[in-house]
């Protein structure tokens, strides 16, 4: 990346790979180049050659170089064939365009296959310049480069990107970003935000309610009734979500907010402006929430990046809740999970901002609870399961979402889920769902499943006695396999609980063994804390077997050194899934 200022500032980004390629997978990945155009002024040269394992060089033909426009909506690219590419072979590319200058950027350094060598420069001469690199312990050199002062990052051996369970690996890239100014301006980070800050607070802290707004709010939404004031933005929530639609563009007609009000479609910055009115006029203490996507890229407080102003909430400090304003499926509560966790920036009223981690409020947001009963025909033909499940938070928001927005085709597998999933020749005899709808006045209304099935397949004879798949009921769990060195922390999506109850009625006639398998315990714990744990045990009363599991990760964070821990307690489901019980013959 290279900066220059004369009587106008110029950007010029070089780009320059060498591949090997290995296989018919490398070569899928590696026989076009696409060059994106977006806030690209000119391309100044392009070359490009393929080298084969005998030393063969066929070079590129620039007449083949094309214009595509907008390649699955991510803009104009030029793009050429790389010809002569085999196995064995180095594609090498080389291409230079000017771009419309820009004082921030960054760029990822690593990939889906390993790098040997990656080299990144910035030139910058005696302008203003800001350069940080993430997720390598390499740092960056002073040097000189045309008698220009330049930054040089070299790294040796970059890894392939490693997918992991429980992890966020796009936003665990190797990267840099970086920031340019005119010689002798004076910046500081500080200063960056607070510009920031400045530009948003005009539009999303009005000082004048407009008033077809506040005949909204009073004729349409609250029409004089009492209400607190959580049950207050509910109704605005469901309200504005079901009267205006958000589109995904830049016409800037979507943020203008008379247009918006008039037409009932707004851009994901638009519908924050309408937000902004309706709170005003109800009165209701917000601040403007700035993030990203933590599965994507992380926010850094510490250099600003307009990479990390992807994400935007509002928060109801009195309440202490989020709105998720450009999200149909949610409602007023916690941050959506792919902000969780992430750092942010919240600015009040006032212009005033500062930093913090999205957390959430209420430790107990999400959970599940089950009641289970089982039953057996005197035939002892089949397995009566009859439960009731009760979710909360982000899983009740998912089941909501799903039940309301998605198409009938997909509803066969989610039912299977809702009703003990990975149970074989599965009978469902009732079914009911309660609360389903995505508005609920009160706070944090489970979203509520009652079912009976019936099964052929959880029985097995044994001479005079049965074998009894105990631990499906609760339905198919996750299994974490590890065969190398964990590479990435950890992160669940959200902090979550489940409690079960799990009744088994014991055969007349009959009376139970094995029952040691249904006893697990596993737990991670820290400076004294349990931050997850799985622990199940029973009973014996009244003829039943009375079984109670508690499953609970108090946080969404775990050290990666203590994977082989929190392996564990994931695993216990697993394993609880597989224990089974004997009834035998008095």
């Amino acid at each position: 990346i290279e900066y220059t200022e004369n009587k106008n500032w110029q950007q010029f980004e070089t780009h320059h790979t060498i591949t090997r390629v290995n296989d018919e997978k490398g070569i899928q990945q590696h026989n076009k180049v696409y060059i994106p155009m977006y806030g690209t002024k000119s391309i100044l040269d392009i070359r490009a050659r393929t080298i084969n394992a005998n030393g063969t060089v066929k070079e590129l033909d620039k007449n083949n170089i094309k214009e595509v426009q907008n390649v699955e909506e991510y803009g104009d690219f030029k793009i050429f064939a790389i010809e002569g590419i085999e196995r064995g072979s180095d594609v090498e590319v080389l291409y230079t365009v000017e771009k419309m200058p820009y004082p921030f950027g960054s760029m990822t350094l690593q990939k889906q296959y390993p790098i040997q060598n990656v080299e990144f420069l910035f030139i910058t001469g005696e302008m203003t310049k800001g350069v940080k690199s993430y997720f390598t312990d390499t740092r960056f050199e002073d040097i000189t480069i045309n008698e220009k002062a330049a930054k040089r990052l070299v790294i040796e051996g970059v890894p392939s990107q490693t997918e992991e369970e429980y992890a966020t690996p796009d936003a665990n890239k190797v990267r840099v970003a970086y920031q340019c100014f005119s010689q002798g301006v004076l910046v500081d980070q500080d200063g960056l935000w607070s510009n920031v800050v400045g530009n948003i607070a005009k539009d999303l802290f009005p000082e004048k309610v407009i008033s077809v707004v506040r005949e909204e709010v009073e004729n349409k939404i609250i029409e004089e009734k009492k209400l607190s004031d959580y049950q207050k933005v509910s109704l605005l929530e469901e309200y504005l979500k079901t009267n205006f639609n958000v589109i995904k563009n830049n016409n800037e007609q979507l943020s203008d907010i008379k247009y918006i009000l008039s037409n009932r479609s707004a851009s994901d910055y638009g519908i924050l402006k309408i937000y902004a009115q309706f709170l005003t006029a109800m009165q209701i203490p917000y601040e403007v929430v700035i993030s990203a996507n933590r599965f994507e890229h992380r926010f850094d407080p510490d250099f600003f990046n307009p990479r990390a102003l992807k994400e935007f909430l509002i928060y109801l400090p009195e309440m202490q809740q989020y709105i998720a304003p450009d999200r149909i499926d949610y409602r007023i509560g916690e941050a959506p999970f792919y902000i969780l966790g992430n750092d942010a920036i919240y600015i009040n009223k006032n212009n005033e901002f500062y930093f913090a981690e999205v957390t959430q409020a209420d430790p107990d947001f999400s959970r599940i609870v089950r009641n289970i009963e089982v039953t057996f025909p005197e035939d002892m033909e089949e397995t009566v399961i009859t439960q009731q499940q009760e979710y909360y938070g982000h899983w009740a928001t998912s089941n909501r979402a799903f039940v309301t927005l998605a198409p009938p085709e997909s509803r066969k597998e989610f039912d299977d889920y809702l009703t003990s999933s990975g149970i074989e020749n599965k009978t469902v005899k009732s079914y009911e769902l309660i609360n389903e709808g995505m508005f609920q006045e009160e706070y944090n209304t489970p979203f509520i499943v009652k079912s009976k099935i019936t099964s052929s397949a959880m029985l097995e004879e044994a001479g005079d006695s049965y074998i009894f798949e105990a631990g499906k009921v609760i339905g198919t769990q996750s299994e974490l396999y590890q065969e190398k060195e964990r590479v990435h922390p950890i992160e669940m999506q959200y902090p979550n609980r489940y409690n079960y109850s799990i009744v088994i009625q014991i055969p007349e006639g009959y009376r139970a063994e094995g029952l040691s398998s249904l006893e697990l315990n596993e737990k991670l714990e820290k400076d004294g804390k349990t931050l997850c744990h799985f622990t199940s045990n029973y009973e014996v009363k009244d003829n039943k077997i009375v079984i109670s599991i508690v499953e609970t990760y108090a946080v969404n964070k775990f050290d990666k050194k203590d994977y082989e821990s929190f392996r564990q307690v994931i695993n216990a489901a697993s394993d609880f899934n597989k224990a089974t019980i004997l009834f035998t013959p008095l």
